[in-house]
């Protein structure tokens, strides 16, 4: 079997999740979680149930970024559909071009299946920064970060 393609069509407070079939194009299941770091552990164990599996989150460079960076950090295999380009595929579908976050996340996953415009997603060096480890409790840290230490006194 071909990995499922799930498809996210993000938003600030919660992320819709349509599972696609890659053969037959058509919607497995669909789903919202909250987007925050529950709703992000709740969406990678719902991913879970599907071994092989792909993913396709609409506006990487926009309200996908963040999710997408996580999934890339975990390993996972992302791609990302720009807006525009997902629009298209909801416009010109079946459906009269109705506009739902399920309907928006499947039109992400079927732009993503056709292949056309889809990049893949890599880590961002802006991002991993922040997740670098932070000094131990208790170090002692200089009383301004960024500030030069003053000047010795001239004599």
């Amino acid at each position: 079997m071909s990995a499922v393609m799930i498809a996210v069509d993000p938003h600030k407070a919660s992320n819709t999740a349509a599972v696609l079939d890659p053969v037959t194009k058509t919607l497995i299941e669909s789903v919202r979680f909250a987007n925050t770091a529950a709703g992000y552990d709740q969406l990678t164990a719902f991913a879970a149930r599907w071994e092989q599996r792909r993913w396709a989150v609409e506006g990487c460079f926009g309200a996908g970024r963040s999710l997408a960076q996580r999934l890339v950090a975990d390993g996972e295999s992302v791609l990302d559909v720009p807006a525009k380009l997902a629009a298209r595929v909801r416009v010109y579908s079946q459906g009269h071009g109705r506009k739902t976050d399920k309907d928006d996340a499947v039109s992400a996953g079927l732009a993503a299946l056709d292949g056309t415009g889809i990049r893949p997603v890599t880590p961002d060096g802006d991002l991993v920064s922040l997740r670098l480890p932070r000094p131990p409790r208790g170090t002692r840290r200089p009383a301004h970060p960024g500030r030069l230490p003053a000047a010795p006194a001239a004599r």
